[in-house]
């Protein structure tokens, strides 16, 4: 986006503003006071990532089609490294499968997994022969036994995970991995405040919801131990939001050779405030992705 446009569209806003201002009533002004500064910031924000320089290739990759951010550039970017496609993958927080990490993996022929506590927003049994979902609020004592039932309906090793859930992120990897679950990739949510080496994993709740506070996940220095003892090394966070961190198991790391090791030189934390941006222009209806799901063969 140019920055000419930025400001035409600022001054748009900014009318907005200036009606309600006009009309005379404080709540109105606030309001649309606040939503002129989430705007500027959503536009400076999406100015700033098109100049900020990428400090490794895989950040370079980034990009969103389905994802919530521009996570789906780093996964195909990893994959396509690997030599991997058409395999099995599994997302435990996929919210309504409008947007998250794994439909651009459905979308390119995955066999597909999906749990979590909400509806997805079209039918789940759309296209079961690529598509197992099921509406479970997960934890530490059943998630082995959801994702062993949804799996036997493929024959395909689970070979790409992403976790989502806003806390417990962390002990749910570590109940799969200690399970015998290792994929090739291995994506997960950290908690973006804290820095390496800082150590910080929230206490395990098996009822924890996220209360929106900064007392949740792990740290991303929490993650590399959890995956180091398992044999995989991170490859890097994804640049917009830095929540991401992605991990490969180890006998890809060949194909990684030109990504740094030290995780200060990966980790992409919480540096852009007040607003995380995020691109409002790439939304998809419920109908496109059932028509995008009924097409694979």
């Amino acid at each position: 986006m140019k920055l000419s446009r930025v400001v035409k569209r600022l001054r748009q806003n900014f009318k907005g503003w200036i009606a309600a201002h006009a009309a005379g009533t404080r709540f109105a002004t606030e309001r649309e006071s606040l939503r002129h500064l989430q705007l500027t910031s959503d536009y400076l924000m999406s100015v700033f990532h098109q100049l900020r320089v990428p400090r490794t290739p895989i950040e370079r990759c980034a990009k969103k089609v389905f994802s919530q951010s521009d996570e789906d550039g780093i996964t195909l970017e990893i994959l396509r490294r690997i030599g991997l496609g058409g395999h099995t993958c599994l997302e435990i927080g996929c919210g309504n499968g409008l947007e998250n990490n794994t439909l651009i993996l459905l979308a390119t022929g995955w066999k597909t997994i999906w749990i979590d506590g909400l509806e997805l927003a079209f039918n789940p049994q759309i296209n079961p022969e690529f598509l197992m979902h099921s509406k479970s609020f997960v934890t530490c004592e059943n998630v082995v036994g959801i994702v062993n039932s949804l799996s036997a309906n493929y024959s395909q090793q689970i070979e790409f995970i992403s976790l989502d859930i806003d806390g417990n992120d962390g002990y749910i990897a570590e109940t799969l991995l200690k399970n015998d679950f290792r994929p090739s990739v291995f994506v997960v949510e950290i908690n973006e405040v804290f820095p390496p080496p800082i150590m910080f994993r929230q206490d395990y709740v098996e009822t924890h919801v996220w209360d929106h506070s900064r007392n949740y996940g792990w740290s991303l220095q929490a993650f590399i131990e959890l995956f180091n003892h398992y044999g995989y090394r991170l490859v890097g966070c994804n640049p917009q939001t830095g929540v991401n961190a992605f991990f490969v198991r180890g006998d890809h790391s060949e194909h990684f050779a030109d990504i740094p090791l030290d995780p200060n030189e990966l980790f992409v934390g919480r540096q852009i405030r007040p607003f995380k941006f995020r691109d409002q222009t790439l939304t998809f209806d419920a109908a496109t992705i059932e028509k995008l799901i009924l097409s694979l063969e």
